[in-house]
């Protein structure tokens, strides 16, 4: 993580390297993101930067945190259990916020992409225990739908729950990747979805 010299950062000075940061993972895969790039889009000596992070997996760690905090904001209420809605009116609003929230962070698509071509980046523990929180969140509200009768209850809930994670960040990083991204259209094949969730294909 960030020394707390770059926490003490100027805002405008900190929005820079994270700027430089996110063009530069925007760009390139983990493995191959360069160092000097970062430094010289960042307007920084290269000494200023290890003295903000000790080397790319403490600058990724950063990034990491950095995304999760940023879209929380997005998501915040409708991950919340106490919130009473169905799974799948939930999902839609998940689903769309996320569109949202790539509409007001472009450059994040583009790390998403990257991210997901990335195998090392697959096989961090991060990225492993994110998946897994989703996927646990995901089980409850089905498990919670499944009692009150909504979802049947011989589908297997966590089989669902791996599904719609895996197939959400797939559908989510091809559509956005689209040249004329909009809004509605995206609401609609989101409604489309949702729909043959929930009643199937038979």
């Amino acid at each position: 993580m960030p020394t707390q010299t770059f926490d003490n950062l100027p805002i405008d000075k900190k929005n820079r390297i994270i700027d430089a940061i996110l063009d530069e993972l925007g760009l390139h895969t983990y493995e191959h993101i360069n160092i000097q790039n970062i430094i010289k889009d960042a307007k920084i000596p290269r000494g200023s930067f290890y003295q903000y992070f000790k080397d790319k997996d403490d600058l990724f760690a950063f990034f990491y945190d950095y995304t999760i905090n940023i879209k929380y904001k997005y998501w915040d209420n409708i991950l919340s259990p106490s919130l009473d809605i169905p799974f799948l009116e939930r999902l839609k609003s998940i689903y769309l916020r996320g569109y949202k929230f790539s509409i007001d962070y472009p450059k994040f698509v583009k790390v998403g992409h990257r991210i997901s071509e990335s195998q090392t980046f697959r096989n961090d523990e991060n990225y492993k225990k994110g998946i897994k929180m989703a996927i646990d969140l995901y089980e409850g509200f089905i498990k919670t739908d499944q009692e009150k009768g909504i979802i049947r209850k011989d589908i297997d809930a966590r089989l669902l729950a791996t599904f719609i994670t895996e197939f959400i960040q797939k559908v989510t990083l091809d559509e956005l990747l689209n040249e004329g991204f909009n809004l509605n259209i995206i609401e609609t094949k989101v409604n489309q979805l949702i729909d043959i969730i929930g009643k199937g294909i038979k």
